[in-house]
């Protein structure tokens, strides 16, 4: 009888330090994605700002406002990489390629909607939109 109580209380510990290390976790995540915020949230604006103008059919509008994104990047990137984890090598080539696809000019409109998009997807789940 009394091994069977101290199994039952070892369980019920185990659970208990379970639920904490889940509730840790999660505190982290809001933690981290309340530290992404800042850095992200400017450049989703813009991101979202050129897939507007690309919809439009403005495609050399769009590549002016996307013009501004590496100088944008270059400041956020480094905020964003160390509270990305697993995610930065997605978003870094992600960003790449949009930064690519504007760089000789203004692209089509299908290839700035893939680029745009591209890196909207990541950075949108990253901060939880």
């Amino acid at each position: 009888m009394t091994l069977a109580g101290c199994n039952s209380a070892k369980e019920g510990v185990k659970e208990a330090a379970s639920g904490m290390g889940d509730a840790a976790k999660t505190a982290a995540t809001a933690t981290g994605q309340a530290a992404l915020a800042p850095a992200v949230n400017p450049v989703l604006d813009l991101l979202k700002k050129g897939q507007g103008e690309v919809a439009a059919g403005n495609v050399v509008a769009a590549a002016a406002t996307i013009g501004g994104f590496k100088g944008l990047w270059e400041k956020a990137g480094p905020v964003i990489q160390p509270l990305a984890g697993d995610k930065w090598p997605a978003i870094e080539t992600a960003a790449n390629t949009l930064i690519s696809t504007f760089a000789g000019g203004t692209p089509d409109a299908a290839g700035a909607t893939a680029a745009i998009s591209g890196l909207i997807g990541p950075l949108s789940a990253l901060v939880g939109k």
